[in-house]
């Protein structure tokens, strides 16, 4: 693998920095391994420095696509490529990658991160109010956005709540995907959780693009507003094959919807900064998103363009550092 400014760490260090991979250190199941904090502990002259980081590392038995390319390190240097580019180092909603192993007992990463928990987590908890959920969605919007506009887009597969982590200042940060930089992606390759898969890519087997990025994101949305999860309960699905669809919330939200309703959780809109007609427009949006036909899915900066015109984003204006606006050289 190609040298760059990373850390290598050995399967020993990883070890000790998440004490053996203790469960009370695990902070989530990713869809191809395990998420764990950890502590490097660094010498200073004025004594031990303790950094506190995420380490994730893989399950093989998982790794679907590094099994069809005859490359057990596929998956892991193809995320050290996106991840050390110097386009996306820096920028504020990706994580810092500081170190990795390529061992064949343990493969895994290490962040620059001390997170609060994952999206998916946070969501199931209940422990996010109106604005932070608007703050996700918006930095979300802003790295989507970001990425689509690189000259060489590199294909941000994966996303999900479970694969964004939130800092102590509730900024979004994504971690685990998958940027397949020399290869095209196509239905029987897809590392894709469900609940978050287009169904138009799903069913028709074309290539990804960028609407199914769209639709990804419009499935994040109806998470953060309705409070449902898009996870396929396991139970229900053997017990009850027919229904899976229903565990599906773009289906449920589909169901739902009406022209100008709100699909936003009554306990949200009970929150101070909430404004009705933000209600009604964020839910719109998301319906756009997951709209079946990829045409007539809204570009991101369409929606980014959306997202900034609600009357909540004024508020996460005003909180915002100035720095928060600076540009990305491209």
């Amino acid at each position: 693998m190609d040298s760059t400014n990373l850390v290598v760490f050995t399967s020993h260090d990883l070890r000790a920095c998440t004490n053996n991979f203790n469960e009370k250190n695990l902070i989530s199941l990713t869809q191809f391994g395990r998420l764990y904090r950890g502590q490097i502990q660094k010498p200073r002259l004025t004594g031990i420095q303790t950094q506190y980081v995420s380490v994730k590392i893989w399950d093989p038995k998982l790794d679907c696509i590094a099994s069809k390319y005859d490359d057990e390190y596929f998956m892991i240097k193809e995320e050290v490529k996106f991840f050390t580019n110097p386009r996306m180092n820096g920028n504020p909603n990706l994580v810092k990658l500081i170190a990795c192993c390529w061992e064949r007992e343990i493969q895994g990463l290490v962040y620059d991160l001390n997170p609060l928990d994952t999206l998916h987590n946070l969501i199931v908890k209940d422990e996010l109010n109106w604005l932070q959920r608007m703050n996700v969605i918006h930095e979300l919007a802003r790295l989507l956005e970001f990425l689509h506009c690189q000259e060489n887009q590199p294909l941000v597969l994966n996303i999900s709540a479970s694969h964004i982590l939130l800092d102590t200042d509730y900024m979004p940060k994504l971690f685990d995907s998958f940027q397949p930089s020399e290869m095209k992606m196509q239905k029987e390759l897809m590392p894709m959780s469900t609940g978050y898969l287009d169904p138009y890519f799903s069913l028709r087997g074309s290539e990804w693009d960028r609407s199914c990025e769209v639709f990804s994101f419009g499935v994040i949305l109806l998470e953060l507003i309705t409070k449902r999860i898009s996870i396929l309960n396991i139970e229900k699905r053997e017990n009850n094959p027919n229904s899976v669809l229903d565990g599906l919330l773009h289906i449920w939200a589909k169901k739902e919807y009406k022209p100008s309703c709100c699909l936003v959780h009554s306990s949200l809109q009970e929150n101070w900064d909430y404004y009705a007609e933000d209600g009604v427009a964020v839910t719109e949006l998301a319906m756009q998103c997951i709209e079946f036909f990829p045409v007539n899915r809204p570009s991101m900066n369409q929606i980014l363009q959306c997202l900034e015109n609600l009357l909540v984003c004024n508020r996460l204006a005003d909180k915002r550092p100035a720095k928060r606006g600076k540009k990305f050289l491209l």
